[in-house]
């Protein structure tokens, strides 16, 4: 087995190589089982945390650890949309007068004119 270890290795190295293949070649079987019973320790912890993680509550239990108490109080939807609406901060925002439309030249159709008679009934359309 260490024929290939002569060309490229000093002597020192070699012993250091050997002795280290050999220690790992003659690891005690108890060594092997401990490994693996820690190995599946850690495993099973693994697979109980992750599981613990998606388990509902129990109910009745508060958990005391999470704040459910909004420390400010949200506007309702009126007081929130006058908030959100644009403020009149130009000069000529601030200062604009209404629109004033001249309609002296709507003639009123003769249907809606208001007259002195009184009202007379409609007569009912026929089939």
């Amino acid at each position: 087995k260490t024929r290939g270890l002569e060309s490229f290795c000093s002597k020192d190295s070699r012993r250091y190589i050997i002795e280290a293949h050999q220690h790992h070649q003659l690891a005690s079987p108890t060594e092997h089982s401990y490994l693996n019973m820690y190995k599946q320790i850690l495993l099973f912890v693994a697979l109980i945390a992750s599981v613990a993680a998606f388990a509902p509550q129990t109910v009745g239990v508060r958990d005391t650890n999470t704040v459910c108490f909004a420390k400010h109080v949200n506007d309702k939807a009126a007081k929130w949309a006058k908030s959100k609406r644009p403020r009149k901060s130009r000069p000529s925002d601030i200062n604009r007068t209404p629109t004033v439309y001249a309609i002296h030249s709507y003639q009123h159709p003769p249907e809606y004119t208001i007259s002195d008679e009184p009202a007379s009934p409609m007569p009912k359309p026929e089939k």
